[in-house]
């Protein structure tokens, strides 16, 4: 029995100055950390408050060709130049489980585009899948394409 509470006397006294070893920092150094940490958490909390914008380029009307469709995405007024993700999904109304998803590209100014070629006139909806910022966001728009 004396054993055993001496091995925990050691072991509590071990845990207590590993402990101890954190509080014996110079207290500049802590600042430093409390102030980076308060900084990238207020930098986290400021872009998660924010939110991104989708705005969706492409005309209400369309040709039956090969169309590009755009998508301006901005966060806070300003440009997303690198999106995790800009997906068009486009599908002809009504027919969703037959949709059809295309990657959008940068271009610049915070638009992203595709190239979708339809074949056949009629209403078309589309979903602009925008992942930016830690945020998800899928504007539908929904436009004709004529012959």
């Amino acid at each position: 029995m004396k054993k055993l509470f001496f091995f925990l006397l050691i072991g509590l006294l071990t845990l207590l100055v590993a402990c101890g070893d954190d509080e014996g920092q110079s207290s500049d150094n802590k600042e430093d950390e409390n102030k980076e940490g308060e900084m990238n958490h207020e930098d986290m909390e400021n872009d998660s408050l924010t939110p991104v914008e989708v705005e969706v380029l492409t005309e209400d009307q369309v040709s039956l060709s090969e169309v590009t469709l755009e998508a301006k995405v901005t966060h806070g007024g300003e440009p997303v130049e690198e999106a995790d993700e800009v997906m068009f999904e486009v599908w002809k109304k009504g027919d969703k489980e037959n949709s059809k998803k295309v990657e959008g590209t940068y271009t610049e100014d915070g638009i992203y585009e595709a190239s979708f070629n339809f074949e056949e006139a009629g209403t078309y909806e589309m979903y602009a899948h925008v992942t930016a910022v830690s945020q998800h966001v899928m504007p539908k728009h929904e436009f004709e394409v004529k012959e």
